[in-house]
Protein backbone atom coordinates (compact mmCIF):
# COMPACT_ATOMS: atom_id res chain seq x y z
CA UNK A 1 0.00 0.00 0.00
CA UNK A 2 2.94 2.51 0.80
CA UNK A 3 4.66 1.67 -2.30
CA UNK A 4 1.23 2.62 -4.60
CA UNK A 5 1.00 5.90 -2.25
CA UNK A 6 4.40 6.72 -3.14
CA UNK A 7 4.06 6.11 -6.55
CA UNK A 8 1.03 8.19 -6.84
CA UNK A 9 2.52 10.97 -5.38
CA UNK A 10 5.47 10.82 -7.35
CA UNK A 11 2.89 10.62 -10.68
CA UNK A 12 1.43 13.74 -9.11
CA UNK A 13 4.38 15.25 -8.31
CA UNK A 14 5.73 14.98 -12.17
CA UNK A 15 2.45 16.37 -13.35
CA UNK A 16 2.76 19.56 -11.50
CA UNK A 17 6.67 19.96 -11.94
CA UNK A 18 5.60 19.55 -15.59
CA UNK A 19 2.81 22.26 -15.22
CA UNK A 20 5.05 24.02 -14.20
CA UNK A 21 7.72 24.04 -16.35
CA UNK A 22 5.14 24.84 -19.33
CA UNK A 23 3.46 27.53 -17.30
CA UNK A 24 6.84 29.35 -17.35
CA UNK A 25 8.03 28.73 -20.84
CA UNK A 26 4.81 30.95 -21.40
CA UNK A 27 5.62 33.78 -19.40
CA UNK A 28 8.76 33.87 -20.90
CA UNK A 29 7.18 33.74 -24.10
CA UNK A 30 5.03 36.74 -23.37
CA UNK A 31 7.87 38.66 -22.06
CA UNK A 32 9.67 37.87 -25.04
CA UNK A 33 6.67 39.29 -27.75
CA UNK A 34 6.27 42.55 -25.13
CA UNK A 35 10.20 43.22 -25.31
CA UNK A 36 9.44 42.85 -29.07
CA UNK A 37 6.72 45.36 -28.78
CA UNK A 38 8.12 48.10 -26.94
CA UNK A 39 11.20 47.55 -29.17
CA UNK A 40 8.67 48.15 -32.35
CA UNK A 41 7.29 51.10 -30.92
CA UNK A 42 10.36 53.15 -30.09
CA UNK A 43 11.68 52.34 -33.79
CA UNK A 44 8.59 53.25 -35.24
CA UNK A 45 8.78 56.82 -33.10
CA UNK A 46 12.17 57.11 -33.97
CA UNK A 47 11.36 57.43 -37.43
CA UNK A 48 8.49 59.25 -37.02
CA UNK A 49 10.90 61.63 -35.36
CA UNK A 50 13.42 61.47 -37.91
CA UNK A 51 11.14 62.17 -40.97
CA UNK A 52 9.36 65.35 -39.00
CA UNK A 53 12.77 66.60 -38.36
CA UNK A 54 13.57 66.21 -42.17
CA UNK A 55 10.61 67.96 -43.11
CA UNK A 56 10.92 70.84 -40.95
CA UNK A 57 14.54 71.32 -42.44
CA UNK A 58 12.77 71.39 -46.10
CA UNK A 59 10.24 73.35 -44.91
CA UNK A 60 12.78 75.85 -43.42
CA UNK A 61 14.95 75.52 -46.65
CA UNK A 62 12.16 76.55 -48.80
CA UNK A 63 11.38 79.40 -46.37
CA UNK A 64 15.22 80.68 -47.07
CA UNK A 65 14.47 80.00 -51.02
CA UNK A 66 11.41 82.12 -51.08
CA UNK A 67 12.57 84.56 -48.86
CA UNK A 68 15.59 85.30 -50.29
CA UNK A 69 13.52 85.76 -54.07
CA UNK A 70 12.46 89.35 -54.75
CA UNK A 71 8.62 89.41 -55.27
CA UNK A 72 7.49 90.36 -58.75
CA UNK A 73 6.18 94.10 -59.23
CA UNK A 74 2.75 94.30 -60.33
CA UNK A 75 2.54 96.26 -63.48
CA UNK A 76 -0.08 98.21 -64.10
CA UNK A 77 -3.63 97.20 -66.23
CA UNK A 78 -3.94 99.70 -68.95
CA UNK A 79 -7.14 101.04 -69.37
CA UNK A 80 -9.06 99.39 -72.74
CA UNK A 81 -9.56 103.09 -74.26
CA UNK A 82 -5.47 103.21 -74.71
CA UNK A 83 -3.02 101.02 -77.05
CA UNK A 84 -1.55 98.78 -75.63
CA UNK A 85 1.60 98.72 -75.20
CA UNK A 86 4.60 95.74 -75.69
CA UNK A 87 4.67 93.76 -72.66
CA UNK A 88 0.93 95.02 -71.28
CA UNK A 89 -2.07 92.48 -71.60
CA UNK A 90 -5.74 94.24 -72.51
CA UNK A 91 -8.58 93.21 -70.31
CA UNK A 92 -11.67 92.58 -72.11
CA UNK A 93 -14.55 95.28 -71.46
CA UNK A 94 -16.31 95.12 -68.74
CA UNK A 95 -19.66 94.42 -68.70
CA UNK A 96 -22.70 95.78 -66.85
CA UNK A 97 -23.83 93.77 -64.03
CA UNK A 98 -28.19 94.41 -65.32
CA UNK A 99 -27.13 92.52 -68.80
CA UNK A 100 -24.86 89.58 -67.30
CA UNK A 101 -28.17 89.08 -64.61
CA UNK A 102 -30.15 89.38 -67.95
CA UNK A 103 -28.64 86.56 -69.70
CA UNK A 104 -28.88 84.39 -66.74
CA UNK A 105 -32.38 84.60 -66.49
CA UNK A 106 -33.08 83.87 -70.07
CA UNK A 107 -31.34 80.84 -69.42
CA UNK A 108 -33.05 79.76 -66.21
CA UNK A 109 -36.27 80.31 -67.99
CA UNK A 110 -35.96 77.74 -70.71
CA UNK A 111 -38.02 75.40 -69.72
CA UNK A 112 -36.34 71.57 -69.05
CA UNK A 113 -38.89 68.72 -69.89
CA UNK A 114 -37.97 66.09 -67.21
CA UNK A 115 -37.25 62.51 -68.64
CA UNK A 116 -39.63 60.02 -67.22
CA UNK A 117 -37.44 56.99 -66.34
CA UNK A 118 -39.65 53.42 -66.45
CA UNK A 119 -39.46 50.68 -63.88
CA UNK A 120 -37.56 48.10 -65.10
CA UNK A 121 -40.87 45.79 -64.31
CA UNK A 122 -43.46 48.55 -66.32
CA UNK A 123 -40.44 47.89 -69.70
CA UNK A 124 -40.55 44.17 -68.97
CA UNK A 125 -44.44 44.69 -69.46
CA UNK A 126 -44.43 46.79 -72.61
CA UNK A 127 -42.00 43.77 -74.03
CA UNK A 128 -43.89 41.04 -72.98
CA UNK A 129 -47.25 42.91 -74.56
CA UNK A 130 -45.14 43.24 -77.80
CA UNK A 131 -44.47 39.13 -77.80
CA UNK A 132 -41.34 39.22 -76.55
CA UNK A 133 -40.61 35.56 -74.35
CA UNK A 134 -39.00 36.19 -71.25
CA UNK A 135 -35.20 35.05 -72.61
CA UNK A 136 -35.82 37.65 -75.21
CA UNK A 137 -37.15 40.51 -72.69
CA UNK A 138 -33.84 39.22 -70.55
CA UNK A 139 -31.60 39.57 -73.30
CA UNK A 140 -32.94 43.07 -74.73
CA UNK A 141 -32.54 44.07 -71.03
CA UNK A 142 -29.39 42.33 -70.34
CA UNK A 143 -30.98 40.82 -66.87
CA UNK A 144 -31.49 37.50 -65.73
CA UNK A 145 -34.36 35.19 -66.95
CA UNK A 146 -35.21 34.50 -63.17
CA UNK A 147 -35.22 38.51 -62.97
CA UNK A 148 -37.94 39.09 -66.00
CA UNK A 149 -39.69 36.24 -64.24
CA UNK A 150 -39.94 38.04 -60.88
CA UNK A 151 -40.53 41.27 -62.42
CA UNK A 152 -43.14 40.59 -64.60
CA UNK A 153 -44.81 38.26 -61.23
CA UNK A 154 -44.65 41.67 -59.23
CA UNK A 155 -46.05 43.68 -62.28
CA UNK A 156 -49.26 41.52 -62.62
CA UNK A 157 -49.60 41.84 -58.39
CA UNK A 158 -49.98 45.53 -58.34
Amino acid sequence: MITFLITTSFLIHAVSLFALILLFQRQNNMKQTEKKMRQTAAETEEMMSVFLMELKEENEQLIKQLSKKEPKRKEPVPIPNEAPQDDTVVLPPIVPRAAVAKAYASVKKEPKQPVKERSASERMMELKKQGFSEEEIARELKIGVTEVQLGLKFYRLQ
